[in-house]
């Protein structure tokens, strides 16, 4: 909505001041107040706002297998229904239905693993208590495999896998998993949107954007090491990585790299947010791009989360990222450490900089920080 550029422009300002305002140890509760009347405010007005009129047909069962076999592929459609979760596998150009027992049986190892992840991440634990979180993270990830994966392994075989999760399902790291471990993976929204991406054109110019994001401490040190990959990048750091500066270049590039401090806020998911220079760029700054980048990085804490609305309608950043064009989104599902994060990042873009698809890359690139929550969201 028109309407709402002045109010996100202020919200912005806020957020910039509140948060120097705590790393001051001196908040500010009437900002956060007013902060709070301008989020009611573009959320009112985004509901007056008209919708694009695109229609993207339902995916033909033919068509994806076709894709899948064309790719090397198999896919994993999950379902709920009736508090039961079974899979749908289409491979090799065949179709099973395999139960998998009460969906509610996953809520409680996802919750879990992502405590566990989180009490691990950029922290000095004692050597006890890290031991025991490592065996809890262990214990997770073995009982989702058990429940998700195992009954489907000789189905899979040794193909990639693209997964089409369902509401607790979306925030999983699946890589983490010892059937997908080493594996590459991509979650897409569903069978539809994966094909679609596969049909658009890939987009060959444009040059890359590396953006180093306020406050954290590796960010500049990250883009540096990834710059001679990319000799023709715009490369934002320090004052100069501005919102207004980062869209302008972000707008139609083929590829960008965020190191930054991310937050997924998930009362009101497009308020989701990269921290920059100048304050946060936020979920609802993508809607102004005219053209979605081919693809972006978030190498980010938790920017890769979603709320899942009825009908299994994934929403967040990283959404907001695909629903606006783009072809793939690597992001984490929880927090990352960024002194870890640097070094996997690196042999990433070493990988994809020589051609080799996103979702090989990342796999590959995890396997020396197997508790890295990267995932690669859209199509690889």
């Amino acid at each position: 909505h028109p309407g709402t550029v002045d109010a996100v422009a202020e919200l912005r300002y806020l957020s910039k001041q509140i948060r120097l305002g705590e790393l001051a140890g001196k908040p500010d509760p009437q900002a956060v107040k007013r902060c709070a009347a301008l989020e009611r405010e573009i959320r009112a007005k985004g509901w007056q706002a008209e919708g694009t009129d695109e229609d993207h047909p339902e995916a033909k069962l033919g068509e994806i297998g076709d894709e899948l076999a064309a790719t090397g592929s198999a896919m994993v459609c999950f379902l709920a229904d009736h508090g039961a979760l079974c899979a749908q596998v289409i491979a090799d150009h065949r179709v099973a239905l395999v139960e998998l027992g009460p969906a509610s049986a996953v809520a409680e190892p996802v919750a879990r693993l992502h405590s566990d992840l989180d009490a691990l991440c950029g922290r000095q634990l004692p050597s006890k208590l890290d031991q025991v979180v490592r065996r809890s993270v262990r214990t997770q990830v073995i009982a989702l495999d058990a429940i998700l994966l195992a009954p489907l392994a000789s189905r899979l075989g040794d193909l990639d896998v693209v997964v089409v999760p369902t509401g607790a399902l979306s925030a999983i790291p699946w890589g983490l998993l010892p059937t997908l471990h080493g594996r590459p993976v991509t979650v897409t929204p569903s069978s539809s949107a994966w094909l679609d991406a596969g049909r658009r054109p890939r987009r060959a110019g444009g040059a890359p954007l590396l953006v180093a994001g306020s406050d954290l401490r590796h960010a500049e040190a990250e883009v540096a090491l990834l710059a001679p990959l990319y000799p023709e990048a715009e490369v934002l750091t320090g004052p100069d990585a501005t919102v207004a500066a980062t869209l302008k270049a972000f707008d139609g590039c083929r590829l960008a790299h965020f190191a930054a401090h991310g937050h997924h806020e998930h009362e009101n998911v497009l308020f989701s947010r990269l921290n920059l220079a100048d304050g946060p760029l936020m979920a609802y700054d993508v809607q102004q791009l005219a053209t979605a980048p081919e693809q972006v990085v978030l190498s980010s804490c938790d920017v890769g989360q979603a709320v899942v609305r009825a009908g299994d309608e994934v929403l967040g950043f990283t959404a907001a990222l695909l629903y606006g064009g783009s072809r793939t989104v690597v992001s984490s599902v929880a927090r990352v450490d960024d002194r870890t994060a640097g070094g996997v990042m690196l042999a990433f873009h070493r990988a994809l900089s020589a051609g080799t698809p996103p979702a090989r890359a990342l796999a590959d690139a995890a396997r020396a920080e197997p508790l890295m929550p990267f995932v690669c969201f859209g199509r690889s």
